[in-house]
C-alpha cells in the first residue's frame, strides 16, 4: 500500500470522526495523514512514522500488513449511512453535514437536491443563503465527476505514483502538468515515463500497480486512468531519448507550449504528433539553450511573458529547496503539537537546517493549549539549555495571537526576551474587512510582530479566511518591516502565489516560508511549498529563512530596534 493510500485512509477516519463531532481526534488524523503523504519512500515499517501518535501508528501499522483499517470499518458501522454520504461530498463541511441530516432528515443525495430546489434549506431557521450556496458548490463539485487536488495532494499523489513505478523497474519518471508548475488546485495527475523497451510493457505495469476504476483512454504513446476516487491520471510513455523533450512539452501550460513549438519550427526542429519537440535533448535546460532561451523554471511555463523575458535573459534566479536554513513556525506538544522539542530537532537535523523557531501558540489559544507566562518561561529555559550542546540552534519563539483590537499576549519583558514572534489571527472570522485590517495593523504597529503568520486565515477548500483589505496589510508590513508568511501547510497555502505578487508589487520585502509544523513529519512540507514561493517568482534574498543564522539574527536584532 502507497504512501498516498494510507494517507486517504487516515483521512477518511478523520471525516467520519468529524461527522461524530470528535474534532480533537479527528484533527490528529488529519494531520497525521499529511506527514504519511508528504513521506518520499514508502513506508514500510512502524520505524519510519515514529513521530505519529501511537494510536495512529498502529492504524498505519495495520493498513501496511493487511490493507485493511479495522478502526475505520467500526466509524462507518456507527454512523448512518445518509450521513456518511452527505459528509463525503467534495468541500462539504462536516458541520453544515450534521445540521443538513438532523434538522432536515436529509438522508441521500437526491434528497439534497430536492431541499435545494424547493428552496427549504434556505427558509430553514439556521440554514440561509450562506449554507446554501456551500451546499450547491459541493454537489456541483459531486456530480461533475472529477475530483480536483490541492498543490500538495497532487505532489504527494504524483510522488506516490513515481515511487510505486520506480520500485517496479520503469526508472525514468518524472510528474508535469499543473503540480510541477505549482498551481494551487490542479484537474489531474500528468506523469511522463521514459522507457528503453516497449511502450505496451509500460502500460501492463501501471496497470498491474495502480488501484484505478477505469480506463478513460488508451492510444499510442498515452494512457490516462481515472482512480477510485475519479482523479484523472494522465501518462505519457515515451523512448527514453525523448524523455526531456515529453517532460518539458507536459510540464508547460498550452500558451507557453504554443509559444515553444513556434520558435522550435522556426529554428529547424520538428514537433511529434503529441506536441513535443521530436529530438532526443539530454535535459531540459538543454532543450530551452537549443531555442537560444535562458531556461525556463517549470513554475513559470504559464504563456504570461516568460518566453520574452527568457529571449533577453531576464528571469530571476529562484529560490530553491536548497536554500532553506531552517523553520520559523513549528509546534511541540508544549501546545498542539504531538511530538517533543527532541523530536522536532532531530527531525530539523536531519533536514540539515542550522535553526528552528519554536513557536507554541500563546496564552489566548486556548483550544490550541497555548502557553502561560510560566510554562512559556519553562520552555525557554530548556531551549537555553538544549543550545548549550546542541547541532543546531533552536529560537525562542511564539504564535502570539491577536486578539480582537490587535492585542497580543505576555507583557513587553517576556516579548523582549524572545528571540522570534510571530502574530495570527485564528477566531473572528465574521468580522467585517475594517474590523479585521484594523486588528491586523494595530498588532503590526506594536512592533512586536516580527513575522505575520498566516495573512488571510484561509483553509483550502473548506474556509476562505478574513475579509482584508490586502493594500493596506502590504503597507502597514513595509512600515514596519514586518516579514509575510507563506505558511505552507497542506490546507493553508497562505500566502498564495499570487498574494505573494501582490505584495512585492506593494512594496514588501521580506517573507518567510514555514511549515507551521505540529508533528516533525511535517518539516516535509517544505519541498513542495517552495514552488508557491517560486511561482511567485522569488529570489533567495526575500525570504528570511534562506538567511545564515548570523544574517537572521542580525535582522530580528533591527527588528526588536523598532520596539524602543
Amino acid at each position: 500500500m502507497t504512501n498516498w493510500e494510507i494517507a486517504l485512509n487516515l483521512m477518511d477516519v478523520k471525516t467520519l470522526l468529524s461527522l461524530q463531532g470528535n474534532r480533537r481526534l479527528a484533527s490528529m488524523y488529519e494531520k497525521s495523514a499529511f506527514s504519511v503523504a508528504a513521506l518520499e519512500r514508502n513506508i514500510s515499517s512502524v520505524e519510519d512514522i515514529l513521530f505519529l501518535p501511537e494510536r495512529v501508528r498502529a492504524d498505519v501499522d495495520e493498513l501496511v500488513r493487511t490493507g485493511k483499517l479495522s478502526f475505520k470499518k467500526e466509524l462507518e458501522d456507527l454512523i448512518p449511512k445518509g450521513l456518511r454520504m452527505i459528509g463525503s461530498l467534495p468541500e462539504m463541511r462536516p458541520d453544515n453535514a450534521i445540521k443538513i441530516y438532523e434538522a432536515l432528515g436529509v438522508g441521500s443525495i437526491s434528497d439534497l437536491r430536492r431541499i435545494i430546489t424547493n428552496g427549504k434549506m434556505r427558509s430553514t431557521n439556521g440554514f440561509g443563503i450562506r449554507i446554501e450556496e456551500q451546499v450547491r458548490k459541493s454537489l456541483l463539485a459531486y456530480e461533475k465527476g472529477k475530483k480536483t487536488l490541492t498543490l500538495f495532494e497532487g505532489f504527494s499523489y504524483g510522488n506516490s505514483i513515481k515511487s510505486l513505478l520506480r520500485e517496479n523497474g520503469i526508472e525514468k519518471v518524472e510528474v508535469a502538468g499543473s503540480v510541477r508548475r505549482g498551481k494551487e488546485v490542479a484537474s489531474n495527475v500528468n506523469v511522463v515515463i521514459g522507457i528503453k523497451g516497449d511502450v505496451e510493457f509500460a502500460k501492463s505495469v501501471i496497470k498491474k500497480n495502480i488501484r484505478f476504476k477505469r480506463v478513460s483512454k488508451e492510444s499510442g504513446e498515452k494512457l490516462y486512468l481515472t482512480d477510485r476516487r475519479n482523479t484523472e491520471l494522465k501518462f505519457l510513455i515515451v523512448k527514453e531519448p525523448y524523455f526531456y523533450s515529453a517532460l518539458a512539452y507536459y510540464t508547460g501550460s498550452k500558451v507557453h507550449n504554443n509559444k515553444i513549438k513556434h520558435i522550435a519550427k522556426v529554428k529547424g526542429f520538428k514537433v511529434s504528433r503529441e506536441g513535443y519537440i521530436d529530438f532526443p535533448f539530454r535535459s531540459e535546460e538543454e532543450l530551452y539553450k537549443s531555442l537560444s532561451l535562458q531556461y525556463i523554471p517549470p513554475e513559470l511555463r504559464e504563456g504570461g511573458g516568460e518566453v520574452e523575458a527568457a529571449s533577453k535573459n531576464l528571469l530571476p534566479e529562484l529560490i530553491t529547496y536548497d536554500d532553506i536554513n531552517g523553520d520559523l513556525h513549528t509546534h511541540t506538544d508544549f501546545s498542539d503539537g504531538t511530538n517533543s522539542l527532541y523530536d522536532m530537532v532531530e527531525e530539523a537535523i536531519f533536514h540539515g537546517y542550522e535553526y528552528l523557531a519554536i513557536t507554541d501558540h500563546s496564552e489566548s489559544a486556548r483550544v490550541a493549549n497555548g502557553l502561560n507566562s510560566h510554562r512559556l518561561l519553562k520552555q525557554i529555559k530548556i531551549i537555553d539549555k538544549m543550545n548549550k550542546s546542541g547541532e543546531i540552534t533552536l529560537l525562542k519563539g511564539s504564535e502570539l495571537e491577536i486578539g480582537k483590537n490587535g492585542d497580543i499576549d505576555y507583557g513587553d519583558s517576556l516579548l523582549n526576551s524572545l528571540d522570534i514572534r510571530i502574530g495570527g489571527m485564528h477566531t473572528g472570522f465574521e468580522d467585517d474587512k475594517m474590523e479585521s485590517t484594523r486588528r491586523i495593523t494595530n498588532a503590526l504597529s506594536s512592533g512586536f510582530i516580527d513575522i505575520l503568520a498566516h495573512p488571510t486565515g484561509r483553509l483550502v477548500p473548506i474556509r476562505e479566511g478574513f475579509k482584508l483589505d490586502m493594500e493596506k496589510v502590504f503597507d502597514c508590513a513595509v512600515k514596519y518591516n514586518v516579514a509575510l508568511e507563506v505558511d505552507v501547510f497542506p490546507n493553508r497555502m497562505d500566502l498564495s502565489s499570487n498574494l505573494i505578487k501582490q505584495a512585492r508589487n506593494f512594496g514588501v520585502q521580506y517573507f518567510s516560508v514555514d511549515t507551521d509544523s505540529h508533528n516533525a513529519g511535517h518539516l516535509n512540507f517544505m519541498k513542495y511549498g517552495v514552488k508557491i514561493l517560486r511561482r511567485a517568482g522569488l529570489k533567495k534574498e526575500n525570504v528570511v529563512n534562506t538567511f545564515e543564522k548570523s544574517e537572521l539574527k542580525k535582522w530580528l536584532l533591527t527588528r526588536k530596534h523598532l520596539k524602543h
